[in-house]
């Protein structure tokens, strides 16, 4: 006996309304992995809850009032954006992304990131469907304060304090220092250094940030950007530069120790950063300075290059 075939299932893509976030939230939340739904939660605890466009990429695929699939573009500034994928196999999940991709040519994002850990297996199709490819898999690492310089380090070198508030002289200092990069070398170009520092500038609550110009015999070689995180009880080395002219004289090295000779000023316990793996320089530097792995994160990314 023949059976009338299964009627696929009908759903409607829409922005979530104001009043069923917390259950998109909650959808999206249930599908993941336990580390990256801790992920989630950091990201919609330090989000402005009265910003009216925080959750303005959360798109939803509704079928008789049920909610079957969540993607939430999580725009920040700077032009980027952190998406959050729909966790299942429901055939909406598809048309989410697509719908995310177009959400994110409306904002003019350059660079949109998946963060999965390298285990987690990410549906191709939805890669696919949203020109995602491979960025880096980032290796996060951090260094305890037994391995902070005791007195200040000496050098050639030269910090000078609140780089933040000469946005050109730095704009222009960055995009020296991004030439022959070897982390994320494909960033290169995506985004204006004006965006950069804007995104720099989100991730900190500090009203004088640490971020220096680093300076050798009267010019400027290179950048050192930090961050503090005192709910985590650490420091962050946001950025790390070096002009292509003064490498190769050991300053990495010296920025480095700065850097952490800073951090044992500021009473914090740990310092850390997050490197591309395929940076086998760097990566050497900051293991001689005693800095160990605790993490390691794979990158998808869409890039739009700036016009």
């Amino acid at each position: 006996m023949d059976y009338p075939a299964a009627m696929p299932e009908s759903y409607e893509i829409s922005t979530c309304p104001a009043h069923q976030c917390a259950d998109a939230l909650r959808v999206l939340h249930t599908g993941l992995a336990e580390d990256e739904q801790d992920g989630l939660l950091h990201a919609l605890n330090t989000i402005n809850k009265n910003d009216a466009e925080a959750f303005s990429g959360l798109l939803i695929a509704q079928s008789c009032g049920e909610i079957s699939a969540v993607i939430w573009v999580q725009i920040q500034p700077g032009r980027t954006a952190v998406v959050w994928l729909p966790q299942t196999d429901h055939p909406a999940a598809l048309d989410l992304v697509r719908a995310a991709t177009e959400f994110l040519d409306k904002r003019a994002v350059a660079l949109a990131q998946i963060l999965t850990r390298p285990e987690t297996h990410t549906d191709p199709r939805m890669l696919v469907a949203g020109d995602f490819k491979p960025l880096a898999l980032l290796n996060y690492l951090t260094v305890g304060e037994s391995h902070f310089p005791p007195v200040q380090p000496t050098g050639k070198l030269e910090f000078e304090p609140l780089a933040d508030d000469q946005p050109a002289r730095l704009a222009e200092l960055l995009l020296a220092t991004y030439e022959g990069s070897l982390d994320c070398p494909a960033l290169n170009g995506i985004r204006e250094p004006q965006d950069t520092i804007l995104g720099y500038r989100a991730q900190s609550n500090l009203t004088t940030r640490p971020w220096y110009f680093v300076r050798h015999q009267h010019q400027d070689v290179g950048v050192l950007i930090l961050d503090t995180h005192k709910e985590e009880e650490n420091w962050e080395l946001v950025y790390m530069g070096i002009v292509p002219g003064a490498r190769g004289q050991g300053f990495g090295w010296q920025i480095l120790q700065h850097a952490l000779w800073l951090a044992s000023q500021g009473g914090t316990q740990r310092m850390v950063l997050a490197v591309d793996e395929d940076n086998e320089h760097a990566l050497r530097t900051y293991r001689r300075a005693g800095f160990v792995m605790w993490d390691r994160r794979q990158v998808f990314a869409r890039l739009r290059r700036s016009k």
